[in-house]
């Protein structure tokens, strides 16, 4: 609307009357908004008035806190953004994915790097994460690429993994999951798992995402998300068919 408004950035903040920083981490997306503040914005860049309840709206829904404030996590969390998705792609190298974990996985995954009581936060987290994938309002669509050697990997010992491994059978009423076998050899996967999240509104962009052992991280660029997408794709491609990722299953069961 700025640019449009043919406002150069250091025009706005000085008429806005803020600091060249703030208007920059709200222009980037990485500091809230007020409905005040927005309405003088809208008032600068000339937005016809009929125009301003569909974005105030936004403005109102952007602060409100969700449910994930009550355990500590902000709006800017994984945790807000997988809420807000409509669609997440996931390629999976080390684990299982979240959503498709029994709890008793999650417990061996967290005994040892967390304490009690964040243990308890995040189980009670993904539970209610979980629900989407069962929730006929608003049902998250998630499809899974996951590498066999994650379903082979003892956590927390055989009884442990056949439960999680039968769940993940009964799961595949739930999520389009895929295994990518390990005769496939190298694959552009082994860098590590990611996801795409895809969203509800037609013009709002896909965001990747990823962890890794100092933080996770959020991919906004449009040209790295297309390469996100890409690679899924591609990962996707050289994947079993469903079918023959529920008999791979069965067969890893089979030997434990």
């Amino acid at each position: 609307m700025r640019t449009a408004a043919r406002l150069t950035f250091e025009e706005a903040y000085e008429r806005l009357e803020m600091s060249d920083t703030t208007l920059n981490r709200i222009e980037r997306g990485t500091t809230g908004v007020g409905v005040h503040t927005v309405k003088s914005m809208l008032d600068l860049y000339g937005v016809g008035a009929q125009e301003w309840e569909p974005i105030l709206a936004l403005v109102r829904e952007a602060n409100r806190k969700g449910w994930w404030a009550a355990y500590g996590l902000t709006n800017k969390s994984y945790v807000a953004m997988e809420t807000a998705a409509s669609e997440i792609r996931s390629f999976d190298l080390g684990y299982i994915h979240g959503l498709l974990q029994t709890e008793e996985y999650m417990k061996a995954i967290a005994a040892g790097s967390l304490r009690t009581e964040q243990t308890r936060h995040t189980m009670a987290i993904r539970r209610i994460r979980q629900q989407r994938l069962f929730s006929g309002h608003d049902r998250l669509r998630l499809r899974v690429v996951v590498d066999e050697s994650a379903l082979r990997r003892l956590v927390g010992g055989r009884e442990v993994m056949r439960g999680q491994l039968l769940h993940l059978l009964d799961a595949t009423s739930l999520a389009e999951i895929q295994i990518l076998p390990a005769e496939v050899g190298g694959h552009v996967g082994l860098h590590g798992s990611f996801a795409v999240l895809d969203f509800p509104e037609p013009d709002e962009p896909s965001v990747g995402y990823f962890e890794h052992v100092l933080r996770a991280t959020f991919i906004n660029r449009m040209a790295d998300v297309q390469r996100c997408t890409l690679a899924w794709e591609h990962l996707r491609s050289q994947a079993l068919s469903a079918r023959e990722s529920q008999g791979l299953l069965k067969r890893i069961l089979g030997e434990l």
